[in-house]
């Protein structure tokens, strides 16, 4: 992605304090005070009919109207001016004579020259409207912010304002659209401020990029928009992902100015094919041409399926991971040749996928056929690699109508012929349960001392020591209960006088888990206890054997 220069960081940084000061001085300036035949505004340029200055007084004496306002401010928070008066923009144009067909820009000047530019379409063209949803200077915790939409909307006119001598207010096209609301002036237009009106041919804002662009990309892969160093104020990116054209009610990508809270300029992850339509939307410019951006995950090398993963990998994925190099003997028309692979490792994809080293492993071929590979442990000890290049050339064996982009290839002692699979285009993963298995069942006091027997209404602890045969943290629903009664027994009967299920994480490592139950005071005998672990509650689905070894007397 472009970094600022130091340059570009330097100037956005000056601009900035100079703000700071400009808009300090305006906090704690007293408003100026002007004469009444004291000229406070001109209209003027080659897009009116004539030139027109008013006096303070001739300017009071105009018709003033009263609106509400609302817009977002580049933070973003919402903000509303409530009964705003004002002179609208076209009543003074109006004043000069109109203005004219072939106008085309709008620039209002401040008495100190600073100035912002419009095309006619920001300010007259397009109806503009006031939202009512909303709190006047909530902060977004999100965006875009719930709650706001079309509902109660109002069209308001362009207008300059009375507030702070003079400032130049408008609507919203949407409801999400940042407009600054009514801080497009630095400093007040009514002290003798100008509206220039040109038949000037506007100019059009560059066309956004993004990083990375177009291609093939791993998945998750993120996509930042960007118009040229991302520092201006009035340029936002505008974009769309069903395929059609951005408009000013489409998503907006830079929606805060980047030193403020860039966190919600959030990138675009890419899980699929996707079409990325933009376009650079900004005041005093014509918009740019859309710019379209298509992504893709790449060919398809292979499926992972079984044992409840089913995952896709593209060449492009297994590309993006850390490679790994080998030399493999492979028989080739009978003969045995050595060759140079480049590929990932079966072992690291599985491990990343929480795979079991005792599940067994098939390799499936385009056309069906299944070649056992062993288990995962097997696949770990043989170097068993996905290829995608062999010998310095892409892996492309054609088998009828369909490639594979892969090759199997492994270390097998003796049978040189099985080392190198070709055609593979999906990988099968056969669960052998016993995923979690318990080791021991422990009967303890609070304090966490063994003990053999425990007193009617008294208290205990069952602690479960557990194995985890997966090759990651695993997610495991431990439920413990406690049976007792005449026709109670290792495996069943009795009544069950103590249950809990929690939903936990077995370490890799695996790890011990206790519950604390209390006894009924009204039971004796002997108590037995079931352990057991599944998945979840949704599906039961055992990870291991029960274990019912434990039991004790109470007395």
């Amino acid at each position: 992605m472009i970094k600022f220069s130091n340059f570009s960081f330097n100037k956005l940084l000056a601009g900035l304090v100079a703000l700071s000061i400009i808009f300090s001085f305006l906090a704690i300036a007293a408003p100026a005070v002007l004469a009444e035949d004291e000229i406070i505004l001109t209209i003027k340029g080659d897009g009116v009919e004539k030139t027109v200055q008013l006096t303070a007084a001739q300017y009071e004496a105009l018709p003033h109207e009263n609106h509400d306002y609302s817009g977002y401010n580049f933070y973003p928070s919402l903000q509303i001016f409530k009964d705003t008066t004002g002179v609208t923009l076209q009543t003074l144009l109006d004043l000069a004579g109109g203005i004219k067909d072939e106008a085309t820009m709008i620039k209002i000047k401040g008495a100190d020259m600073s100035y912002s530019y419009h095309t006619r379409r920001d300010l007259l063209d397009e109806p503009r409207y006031y939202f009512p949803q909303g709190e006047d200077g909530s902060d977004c915790s999100v965006w875009p912010p719930e709650g706001r939409g079309w509902e109660g909307a109002v069209e308001v006119p362009t207008m300059i304002a009375d507030m702070k001598n003079g400032k130049l207010i408008y609507g919203q096209w949407d409801p999400l659209e940042p407009t600054a609301c009514n801080g497009e002036q630095f400093s007040p237009i009514l002290t003798g401020g100008t509206i220039e009106v040109t038949c000037e041919e506007p100019t059009q804002w560059d066309t956004p990029v993004a990083y990375p662009d177009s291609g093939s990309v791993i998945p998750g892969t993120e996509v930042e928009l960007q118009y040229g160093d991302g520092s201006l104020w009035h340029t936002k990116i505008y974009y769309t992902l069903d395929g059609s054209e951005p408009t000013v009610h489409s998503n907006i990508y830079n929606i805060s100015y980047p030193t403020f809270r860039p966190w919600f300029n959030k990138p675009i992850p890419i899980d699929g094919p996707v079409t990325i339509k933009a376009r650079a939307v900004g005041l005093g410019k014509l918009d740019s041409d859309v710019i379209t951006f298509n992504y893709d995950l790449g060919s398809l090398a292979c499926t992972v399926q079984g044992a409840g993963i089913d995952t896709e990998y593209t060449v492009e994925t297994l590309k993006g991971m850390a490679p790994a190099q080998g030399t493999y003997q492979c028989m080739d028309n009978g003969q045995s040749v050595s060759v140079n692979a480049t590929g990932v490792l079966l072992s690291t994809l599985l491990d990343d996928l929480g795979a079991a080293s005792n599940w067994e492993v098939n390799f499936i071929a385009v056309n069906g056929d299944k070649v056992a590979g062993g288990t995962v442990q097997d696949a770990r000890d043989q170097q068993c690699m996905l290829t995608y290049d062999v010998n310095g050339a892409e892996v492309s064996d054609v088998w009828g109508d369909e490639t594979a982009s892969i090759r199997i290839l492994r270390n097998l002692s003796g049978n040189s012929n099985l080392n190198c699979l070709k055609y593979v285009n999906a990988i099968e993963l056969v669960n052998v349960d016993d995923e979690i298995t318990i080791s021991d069942v422990q009967l303890l006091d609070y304090n966490g001392s063994s003990i053999t027997s425990v007193a009617p209404g008294g208290g205990y602890c069952i602690e479960v020591d557990t194995v985890n045969a997966v090759n990651a943290a695993k997610n495991a629903l431990l439920i413990i209960q406690v049976r007792c009664g005449t026709d109670a027994g290792m495996m069943g009967g009795g009544q069950v006088i103590a249950c809990t299920a929690a939903q936990t994480v077995v370490d890799v490592n695996g790890g011990k888990l206790r519950a604390e139950f209390s006894l009924p005071e009204d039971i004796n005998g002997t108590a037995y206890v079931d352990v057991l672990v599944w998945d979840n509650f949704k599906n039961n689905h055992p990870l291991g054997s029960g274990d019912h070894t434990l039991n004790f007397n109470i007395q």
